[in-house]
């Protein structure tokens, strides 16, 4: 194999040669004060004799300091192509790492790692999605199966039967909801064009949240308020996931606020930004689980925080929702105090 790549480099040095060669005839031809003698010169074989070891050296040398240069361009290349070949499905922890590189292979190094760094991501997401549902399927369809199971080892009356049904209703209500909530992960997460922004009035649309609460804190006997500024503002927004958003902050706001508590409404314009925000009278939410409300699953401790209770999923559905928007949300909390949830929206321009 070296001997072959030799003979390859001897061809090219030939080559390069025969046309420095004849490029050097072409000038002194051109710069010799009689024409004519050095077309003679040329005939004899006498320019060949002058320019053939110098011709021949500096093509060698040519050569040799073009094949240097693409050797050091292809430095980077070439690492990036061996660290592909190392990278499997089981561990995509490597990133290429070369000292002092120029610009264009800076740019190349930092989109190969950062195509990685995505494909990490997702490879966790997708190992971790299928150990959540796993577990969260497997649970009321263990539930299921062991009411029917004892539902038929022996004859019941209807009653009997009818509670197993509700049981199986139930649980079944539960898996649905699981699973509807990730395909509107992975919908928002690929799929971002099903969404149909328009410019929306906020008060307007706000007001109407703030009514439907009423009906649905009313159980609980907690009571509503909202405060909005007299003059509107206008955002672009998808309605329906916009609701979505609202509403799954005001319904963790409801199931972790006990009897009788109080939820309030603020909205803010200012520096054009709006400032929704959601404070409610319940438990609270620890320090150290404030930074992982919006993980996908996340769920915290159910024996130290009530509030883990639920699919782990509405929160990060809201948070996903809340980037489409160009928004952020701000979270406060004390434990048995109560939280505080700030949407922070862009407002359109007059």
């Amino acid at each position: 194999m070296r001997i072959f790549k030799l003979k390859i480099d001897f061809v090219y040095i030939a080559i390069l040669s025969i046309f420095l060669f004849i490029y050097s005839c072409f000038i002194y031809a051109l710069t010799s004060h009689n024409i004519a003698e050095a077309i003679n010169d040329m005939v004899k074989g006498h320019i060949l004799a002058k320019l053939f070891i110098p011709v021949l050296i500096a093509a060698a040398l040519l050569y040799l300091v073009w094949k240097a240069i693409v050797r050091h361009i292809m430095k980077p290349v070439k690492k990036i192509a061996e660290i592909a070949e190392e990278i499997t499905h089981e561990d995509l922890s490597a990133r290429v790492d070369i000292k002092n590189p120029n610009k264009e292979t800076k740019y190349l190094i930092s989109a190969f790692n950062d195509m990685i760094s995505r494909l990490e991501s997702s490879f966790k997401y997708i190992v971790e999605s299928n150990s959540y549902i796993a577990h969260e399927l497997k649970t009321p369809i263990a539930i299921i199966r062991g009411e029917a199971e004892i539902a038929l080892k022996k004859e019941r009356d209807n009653e009997e039967y009818k509670k197993v049904i509700s049981i199986a209703l139930d649980e079944s209500k539960k898996m649905l909801k699981t699973i509807e909530d990730l395909l509107l992960l992975t919908k928002m997460t690929y799929r971002p064009e099903f969404l149909n922004f328009e410019n929306i009035d906020l008060n307007q649309f706000l007001n109407d949240i703030f009514e439907q609460s009423k009906i649905l804190t009313a159980e609980k006997n907690i009571s509503v308020d909202i405060s909005v500024p007299e003059m509107s503002e206008r955002v672009k927004a998808d309605e329906l996931s916009l609701r979505r958003l609202f509403f799954n902050i005001i319904d963790n706001a409801i199931k972790f606020t006990p009897q009788n508590g109080q939820i309030k409404i603020d909205v803010k314009y200012q520096k054009k930004k709006a400032i929704v925000s959601i404070s409610d009278t319940g438990m609270g939410i620890a320090d150290e689980d404030i930074p992982k409300l919006f993980d996908k699953f996340f769920r915290a401790n159910k024996e130290k925080n009530r509030y883990a209770s639920g699919s782990g999923l509405g929160l990060p559905i809201t948070q996903s929702i809340a980037e489409l928007h160009k928004a952020k949300i701000i979270v406060k909390s004390k434990l048995g105090k109560g939280s505080t949830f700030s949407v922070v929206l862009p407002i359109l321009s007059h």
